[in-house]
């Protein structure tokens, strides 16, 4: 054997004694896939119909103890339920991230991978999209919802034909677009009532404290997040929309008093104009009633931007968005 052939050879050995010693580790949690929480209806062929509603569960697991500490915190766990966005057009559980203008957005699994170590049980959801014409339960005119009009601009049109374009798939036609995006703008939050509900309803299956949940979400997850829980009022402890667009929820009537869960609202420094303009509206808003609320900006980035970006809150602190996040999550349910 020449030396060349020798080298490759022992190069051989060494890759295969790697590959074969590093198993995947625990890495603090455990996960189940494809959970029925619910149904929903959409339009098929012409036909209305249900079809289930499914999340995926990220367990707290302890059989790696050095990456969990002893998992900081024994059940029964607080619960945090994920939205991922997508201009209710694109998107779901164990999807590839987005990217846009070079970055590289963090999932929900990315989130619930960082916080179900630390002790709590986190769920990513679906929802019902706009190609699935869903059909909501809620009134279209529901006394907390904007008028349609006022609410689905063409701006929100051409987001959420950015997002169809993602996908492959043909942009919508104005007039169809806003009747489809409402409709599934009011779907999304219902469905989020029925994560909630689900929640509750399994927390001795999963050691859960049904009354400490957290929700969260971005872009349309977060308008979703927005408008579960102060238009149809789920029953959380803490929330955290990331660049949300304020539609569909009447600020005014949805939010009269500061006995309403703490926010942390995030935005980044580029992100879509219309998530900037209404940033100042849900601030002022948030203040006007004296809530529990602050506003955290992530300088550099666009509308996608990954968990572990710097951020900069309103108290002059300068810390990662995940670090942000997992201190106020522990502050508000541990």
């Amino acid at each position: 054997m020449n030396k060349k052939d020798l080298c490759t050879f022992i190069f051989i050995i060494v890759f295969m004694n790697f590959s074969f010693s590093q198993e995947k580790p625990n890495l603090g949690y455990e996960t189940l896939t494809d959970v029925p929480y619910g149904k929903g209806k959409v339009t098929v062929e012409g036909k209305i119909v249900e079809r289930d509603l499914l999340l995926d569960i990220y367990l707290p697991s302890n059989a790696n103890k050095d990456y969990t500490k002893d998992l900081q915190k024994k059940p029964p766990y607080p619960a945090v339920i994920l939205v991922h966005g997508g201009g209710f057009q694109r998107g779901g559980p164990r999807q590839a991230p987005y990217t846009e203008d070079g970055a590289l957005h963090s999932r929900m699994e990315d989130y619930a991978q960082t916080l179900t170590p630390l002790g709590y049980v986190c769920f990513i959801v679906e929802y019902r999209l706009s190609d699935e014409l869903p059909v909501p339960e809620t009134a279209l005119d529901a006394s907390w919802l904007l008028n349609m009009e006022d609410a689905i601009t063409e701006t929100a049109v051409k987001r959420a034909n950015l997002a169809r374009t993602y996908d492959g798939k043909e942009a919508l036609e104005t007039a169809e677009a806003k009747t489809m995006i409402w409709k599934t703008l009011i779907s999304a939050a219902e469905d989020i009532k029925k994560v909630v509900e689900f929640v509750k309803n399994t927390e001795d299956q999963f050691n859960i404290d049904s009354g400490k949940i957290g929700l969260g979400g971005h872009s349309a997850g977060a308008t979703t997040v927005l408008n579960a829980t102060y238009g149809l009022d789920v029953p959380v402890s803490a929330v955290f929309p990331l660049s949300p667009v304020v539609t569909g929820l009447n600020l005014n009537k949805a939010v009269s008093n500061n006995e309403i869960p703490p926010m942390l609202h995030v935005i980044s420094q580029f992100d879509e104009p219309a998530v900037l303009e209404f940033a100042g509206v849900l601030t002022k808003r948030m203040h006007e009633v004296e809530s529990d609320y602050n506003l955290i900006w992530i300088p550099g980035f666009g509308h996608f931007y990954p968990r572990n970006s710097v951020s900069l809150g309103d108290d002059a602190t300068r810390i990662s968005l995940q670090e942000r996040l997992i201190a106020f999550l522990d502050k508000h349910l541990k």
